[in-house]
């Protein structure tokens, strides 16, 4: 049985071999694959006596090829060799929109939790409807991705959709609702989102300028993100209990990643900390919400604005800052690994992604090089003058 074999074969026509069987569906657009193998009979039986057994015809919905098939069909003959062969059961299919409260709820993090459940109850529960998950084909889900694409959704968007699609399945696969996860050989479009915005010596004074005629969280808030380079939602969920001033370091202990760290607290920000202080208002959070202290903050979105206006700065978000910081570090010769424990980035890949240029950095770097020969330099010279 090999790819040639099976396409060769008429509508409805069936073709087995070593137990892994293929059957041509009957519009000839696909097919389904099959496993036979022999299970015990379930029942009590003496222990003189040996356990009947009967062949098992298996159906193995989203497989795609015969390797899956295998896998299969290895997986349920090592379960009847170890004892822990469960027959199959005609159970009530489960559904997307039946499966996403368990899989939300096997979510760490709220935000993405908050997240995946936008996605399922707006785009993807609506497209797959009632659909049992084991009936999704990798055909369903680029037909997905493909129509999604087709709106005004960003690509980026789409992106998140489909990988909160391959999560799911991920999961169902785990629960053992379903063994194939349909949704990961879609291939995904790049993006292109890589943002460059760092701040210009110029842009940098006129920001700290401005932040000095704020009184409200946007000077220490402006002053945490430049110094540390820390996610928005690192800094928004520190605590005075996190800022070790004994030390010199903010300890970082609710992490995108789910692991700590240590970032070095510069005498600048200890100072702008306790200048702040009072307006925290006696709350545990450095920055706690405007009516109620006893919780963080959770937008900033305002001040913001307000101060990027007042500073004339365009085009400039928070996260922003975690790029400039991460820039200025490289740009003084700071190892890498040094940098990654500063920033918590995991891979050197996220790293790059953070680390830019600008044109005065990139001139500075041109302009370093030793000078060439003097009788070129003399020809440059007088090319200019000419």
């Amino acid at each position: 049985m090999d790819s040639s074999s099976v396409r060769s074969l008429i509508p409805g026509e069936w073709l087995w071999d070593a137990g892994i069987g293929y059957r041509r569906s009957a519009d000839g657009s696909g097919g389904t694959w099959y496993i036979k193998y022999r299970a015990p009979v379930p029942g009590e039986y003496p222990r003189d006596v040996a356990v009947p057994t009967r062949q098992v015809k298996e159906r193995i919905p989203n497989c795609r090829n015969r390797s899956q098939a295998e896998g299969v069909l290895m997986a349920r003959r090592a379960a009847i060799f170890e004892g822990t062969y469960q027959p199959r059961r005609r159970a009530v299919p489960t559904t997307l929109a039946g499966f996403a409260p368990r899989f939300l709820d096997s979510k760490r993090h709220l935000r993405t939790a908050n997240r995946y459940s936008q996605q399922l109850r707006d785009y993807l529960v609506p497209f797959f409807r009632n659909k049992p998950l084991e009936a999704i084909t990798g055909q369903d889900c680029l037909d997905y991705y493909n129509r999604r694409l087709d709106t005004d959704a960003a690509i980026s968007t789409v992106n998140g959709e489909l990988a909160c699609l391959k999560s799911l399945f991920t999961e169902a696969i785990r629960a053992g609702v379903c063994e194939i996860n349909p949704a990961r050989g879609v291939k995904l479009l790049n993006p292109n989102n890589v943002r460059d915005r760092i701040l210009s010596d110029e842009e940098t004074a006129k920001l700290f300028v401005t932040a000095e005629g704020f009184d409200d969280f946007v000077r220490p808030l402006f002053h945490v993100l430049y110094h540390t380079g820390m996610r928005l939602g690192e800094a928004l969920a520190l605590e005075w209990a996190d800022i070790e001033f004994d030390h010199q370091r903010i300890v970082i202990r609710r992490s995108k990643t789910g692991e700590g760290r240590k970032v070095p607290l510069r005498d600048a920000l200890a100072d702008e900390f306790i200048r702040w202080k009072s307006g925290a208002r006696g709350s545990r959070w450095v920055f706690p919400a405007r009516y109620d202290t006893s919780k963080p903050m959770q937008s900033i979105r305002k001040g913001w604005l307000r101060l990027c206006r007042s500073a004339d700065v365009t085009d400039f978000r928070p996260h922003d800052l975690r790029h400039n910081f991460t820039s200025m570090l490289q740009a003084q010769g700071v190892s890498d690994s040094i940098i990654m424990s500063i920033t918590g980035h995991k891979t050197h890949v996220m790293l790059h992604r953070y680390s830019h240029s600008n044109d005065q950095m990139r001139m500075d770097a041109v302009e370093g090089l030793p000078a060439p020969a003097g009788q070129v330099v003399d020809k440059v010279t007088r090319l200019r003058q000419k």
